[in-house]
């Protein structure tokens, strides 16, 4: 047998989050929304929902950048 720790389903779910904060591909505000309720203890496939729905009606209400990339 081998005296390797077996890590709990906390520090699973913590080290993926600690990873995906440093991936510059995703959306910041939603790798910090997930790891906030993570923080609080709240991280639940209801919760991650609504601040999802949050953070996209705020996406659609923030008014549209004048000269993007994309004109």
């Amino acid at each position: 047998m081998t005296n390797e720790k077996i890590k709990t389903a906390a520090e699973v779910v913590t080290g993926f989050l600690d990873e995906q904060a440093k991936d510059e591909d995703l959306d910041p505000g939603i790798v910090k929304a997930v790891g906030a309720l993570r923080v609080e203890g709240k991280l639940s496939k209801v919760n991650l929902l609504r601040q999802l729905e949050v953070l996209r009606k705020a996406e659609i209400n923030a008014p549209a950048d004048e000269g993007g990339a994309d004109d």
